[in-house]
């Protein structure tokens, strides 16, 4: 209680970021919900209050996504929000992917990519590609030995990201090139875990930028395969992990044969599931198949990680074109709504949900008068992906204060 205390002494209001108000936002309805048992989220919290009382620990938030979170502007939010919140100066960035590296996909703005050699992209949402798939439904791969990488932090306006290691998941077999580092420091050690599919180089110092290059040294290793990379930091915080792919779907991530793997190297404390914009769009769309399929990626997630935490955001609102070409309202939003509260009872999860928060059906539309949202009336604008993230996180603090207030013998159906 006396930390409760503290949390609203440091707050003027009841929440702990200052969201700008509009009327079509239902900022009553900002809140983390159960259907049934709540006990694992329960158990992320009590990490989260670790870190805020006591200042050690760290928490993996891994947040799957479509284009929603590629770009990482609402996942990148949330990042700074929780960092700022336990009162981290520096914090690990987490996973990133070399989107421009074969697949001519922008970077989000906070890191850069530069390479040379010829890179081929693959994503799972194209019916041709196939083979070993990492979990953010890509895969790139060079048959040039002299091919090489690097990877650059940005500071953030609030955060300063930077890591003292990193993982680099790829290819592991007797026909892969060997990566190295591509510099005048070196590793001060270099674990190669070949279950997890993974090398990782760990550093003496923190840093913001690495580079990499592959070394031929056999005739038979003909090629290098890149799933993406896992930056690290020995020190207190919060991992926000953003993992998303343009255009997928929740069959795209069912695609991704290495999710298992590489879930249980990351070890998630809590796993966000925002995805089903682009399931909603099909033409027939399937709610019972959308929920089964969800089920089975839920069930991936649980044999890596039993204990992880599990949260799905309902869609944003979005608007459809006709056969005249004129935008109609997308009434599918509803039905995943309807499907997230049914995954919620079935797995133990949190739902946040997002579609009713932002105004329901149609509310897109206020959010596109306001520059809120494109004009595509499917994505949010920066500004509305910002204020998506200062929403998100104003319900995990509300609800980490409930349980700060619930007694233990109430946790585990709220």
């Amino acid at each position: 209680m006396l930390l409760l205390g503290t949390c609203f002494s440091l707050h003027s209001q009841d929440v702990p970021v200052n969201t700008e108000h509009f009327p079509f936002v239902n900022e009553n309805l900002n809140s983390i919900n159960f259907f049934n048992d709540s006990i694992e989220f329960y158990s992320f919290f009590r990490k989260f209050d670790k870190l805020i009382s006591q200042g050690t620990g760290k928490l993996n938030i891994v947040h799957f996504g479509g284009s929603h979170i590629q770009a990482d502007i609402w996942s990148s939010r949330l990042r700074d929000n929780f960092n700022l919140f336990i009162n981290q100066k520096q914090a690990a960035r987490g996973w990133i992917y070399p989107f421009k590296m074969g697949l001519k996909n922008s970077n989000p703005s906070n890191y850069q990519i530069d390479y040379k050699g010829k890179w081929d992209g693959c994503r799972a949402v194209n019916y041709n590609c196939y083979g070993n798939i990492g979990m953010n439904a890509l895969q790139t791969t060079t048959y040039d030995s002299s091919s090489a990488f690097s990877i650059q932090l940005f500071e953030s306006e609030r955060i300063d990201y930077v890591f003292d290691r990193v993982k680099v998941f790829y290819q592991q077999s007797e026909n892969s090139f060997d990566i190295e580092l591509d510099s005048n420091y070196t590793a001060k050690q270099i674990i190669i875990d070949k279950q997890n599919g993974y090398i990782e180089f760990v550093f003496d110092k923190v840093m913001r930028s690495v580079s990499f290059k592959l070394n031929k040294r056999d005739s038979i290793q003909t090629s290098f395969t890149l799933f993406g990379m896992f930056c690290d930091l020995d020190a207190p915080g919060v991992n926000y992990n953003a993992i998303g792919a343009n255009g997928a779907s929740v069959p795209t991530y069912l695609k991704c044969n290495l999710m298992e793997q590489q879930i249980k190297a990351i070890k998630p404390d809590l796993v966000i599931f925002s995805v089903g914009i682009n399931d909603a769009f099909a033409p027939n769309f399937c709610a019972s198949c959308y929920e089964n399929n969800y089920l089975s990626w839920v069930q991936i997630i649980k044999r890596a990680s039993p204990n992880t935490a599990i949260l799905f955001t309902t869609n944003t609102d979005s608007y459809k074109k006709n056969r005249k070409g004129k935008f109609i309202k997308n009434q599918t939003g509803i039905e995943v709504k309807q499907v997230m509260e049914n995954l919620s009872r079935k797995v133990n999860g949190g739902v946040w949900d997002l579609f009713s928060i932002m105004g329901g059906l149609g509310s897109m539309e206020f959010w596109v008068r306001q520059g809120m949202a494109a004009k595509d009336r499917v994505h949010l604008s920066g500004s509305g992906y910002k204020l998506v993230g200062d929403l998100m996180f104003n319900a995990f603090v509300l609800k980490y204060l409930d349980y700060l207030k619930t007694p233990v013998s109430k946790i585990k159906h709220d």
